[in-house]
């Protein structure tokens, strides 16, 4: 796996007009509350009303694009669909960093991408964690499942014809998901829109 850049930033990358952290992220904090899948208020004129003075927990995340050099430049999260999350401590057989995407574009299209289906191929191969998910609806939390199950690895032995039909499987399950609402624990800031 290529360097994660924990404390600092893939050099040269900047957010720019992207609010995918801004719109899909669940926040539970005592000093902002924002539901999944929700535009924050705050962001809804492009860029964040509050940027100078925005809570810690704005100010700290940064999405998986942003912290590891894996992903191409191309693949900023308002222009790809794709949305990451790095995922530390994941259990042997796995390298220690898992990774989550978020397909919050249009994810028949996305895992369908040969550039998509070779990164999974070449990570499931890595023993790199990896997980797929697609948002809920507003206020409900996502659903995902792991892609280094035995059908995704064996497809990602073979072709990327067979490994897009089983992601595809997969994603049809993601689809037929009950999703469940989330319920926060903190009260008083909600900036859901």
């Amino acid at each position: 796996m290529q360097a994660w850049h924990k404390d600092d930033l893939v050099p040269n990358r900047e957010c720019g007009e992207c609010q995918a952290c801004c719109i899909v992220t669940a926040i539970d904090k005592p000093e902002i509350q924002k539901m999944a899948n929700s535009p924050c208020r705050h962001s809804l004129c492009g860029g964040c009303d509050i940027y100078e003075s925005r809570p810690p927990v704005c100010r700290e995340y940064y999405c998986g694009w942003r912290r590891m050099d894996l992903f191409p430049d191309s693949w900023r999260p308002d222009r790809s669909g794709l949305f990451f999350e790095l995922e530390a401590g994941q259990p042997p057989p796995f390298q220690s960093m898992g990774i989550s995407i978020m397909l919050v574009g249009n994810p028949l299209k996305s895992i369908r991408q040969p550039d998509f289906i070779d990164f999974v191929a070449r990570n499931v191969r890595s023993k790199v964690a990896l997980f797929l998910g697609i948002p809920g609806p507003k206020g409900k939390q996502a659903a995902r499942l792991p892609l280094n199950n035995s059908e995704v690895v064996e497809a990602a032995t073979q072709s990327r014809a067979e490994l897009r039909t089983a992601m595809e499987k997969i994603l049809k399950r993601l689809q037929g998901h009950t999703f469940i609402s989330y319920q926060m624990e903190n009260s008083g800031q909600d900036t859901s829109t």
